[in-house]
């Protein structure tokens, strides 16, 4: 009668998103650009939004606060992308002949 929550572990979403990541990866043309976004996202705000999400811990979340995880996710994405322009803006500023 009563289905229990489905909880996800840190595992499943740290594989899942290199998994996603890998897929991205084969339909662009690669660039070192996108890699260091993609390490960032994988080893960075992956963790974060996770740690944040789940009461400060990394252990199974039972996404018991739905709007707090969207809320927690949606400013992490935010801060991710702004990141990844501004580094891109300052690279091609300063460094152009590396692009």
């Amino acid at each position: 009668m009563f289905r229990k929550r489905k909880e996800v572990t840190f595992k499943e979403v740290f594989w899942g998103s290199a998994f996603l990541i890998m897929i991205y990866f084969l339909f662009q043309q690669f660039h070192w650009i996108k890699l260091i976004g993609a390490l960032f996202v994988l080893l960075v705000v992956i963790p974060t939004v996770y740690y944040f999400s789940n009461g400060h811990s990394f252990k199974a979340i039972s996404f018991e606060n739905k709007t707090y995880f969207a809320g927690v996710s949606a400013f992490f994405i935010l801060l991710t992308t702004v990141l990844i322009i501004l580094i891109t803006v300052l690279i091609s500023a300063f460094a152009p002949h590396l692009l």
